[in-house]
């Protein structure tokens, strides 16, 4: 898990190079502490509009 945490640096820096590659790169962001299906179709729909 603690890979999956970065630095908004860190993640400027892989957007843009993800961005150069082609990619569309989406955000979802929220309060995700208590998981419920809103949320799971949000990630979803976020995921279908972009490749990263």
């Amino acid at each position: 898990v603690k890979e999956k945490i970065v630095s908004i640096e860190r993640v400027s820096k892989i957007s843009n190079q993800q961005k150069q590659k082609g990619k569309t790169v989406v955000l979802c962001h929220g309060v995700f502490d208590l998981l419920h299906i809103g949320h799971i179709k949000h990630f979803q729909e976020a995921k279908a509009l972009g490749d990263l």
